[in-house]
C-alpha cells in the first residue's frame, strides 16, 4: 500500500503539491469582475453623440476579447463571466429606459465581453465531440482549457 502511495502523483489526494480547488480559483476572480462591473456602471451618457466608439478602439476590441476568452477558458470561470455579462446587459437595458446610452468606454467593454462570449461558444462547439476532453471536463457546463487542448492535440504532434 505504501509503495502505491509513493508512486502516486505528488499533488494527488491533497499531497504537498496539491492544486487549489476550482471554487477557490473562481473566487479569486470575483473582485476583478466586480470592479469591472462597477466601472461599467459609470459608463453611461445622456448624449447619443457621445455613444460612439473611436476607430482605434474598434481595432482593440479583438485583442481584448481574445484576452478575456483566454481568461475565461483557462481560468475555468465561465459561470462568473456569464453572470457578469448578463448583469451588464441588464444594466444597459435598464439605463436605456432612462434615456442613457453607453459611452465609448462602456461600448468597448461590452463589445469585448460580447466577442468573448462568441469566442467561448465557438470554442465549445468546435470541441464538443472530443471524447478525451469531454471525459476530462464532465458536467453540464463544458468549457475545455486551451492548455489541455494544446497538450492533448498539438504538443503530441511534435
Amino acid at each position: 500500500m505504501e509503495a502505491a502511495r509513493r508512486r502516486q502523483h505528488p499533488g494527488a489526494a491533497g499531497g504537498p503539491g496539491a492544486q487549489l480547488g476550482a471554487s477557490f480559483l473562481q473566487a479569486r476572480y470575483i473582485p476583478f469582475f466586480l470592479i469591472l462591473f462597477m466601472y461599467f456602471s459609470g459608463c453611461f451618457t445622456a448624449s447619443k453623440a457621445e455613444s460612439l466608439m473611436p476607430g482605434p478602439a474598434l481595432l482593440l476590441v479583438a485583442p481584448s476579447g481574445l484576452y478575456y476568452w483566454y481568461l475565461v477558458t483557462e481560468g475555468q470561470i465561465f459561470i462568473l463571466f456569464i453572470f457578469t455579462f448578463f448583469a451588464m446587459l441588464a444594466l444597459v437595458l435598464h439605463q436605456k429606459r432612462k434615456g442613457l446610452f453607453l459611452d465609448s468606454n462602456g461600448l468597448f467593454l461590452f463589445s469585448s465581453f460580447a466577442l468573448t462570449l462568441l469566442l467561448v461558444a465557438l470554442w465549445v462547439a468546435w470541441l464538443w465531440n472530443d471524447p478525451v476532453l469531454r471525459k476530462k471536463y464532465p458536467g453540464v457546463i463544458y468549457v475545455p482549457e486551451p492548455w489541455a487542448f494544446y497538450t492533448l492535440h498539438v504538443s503530441s504532434r511534435h
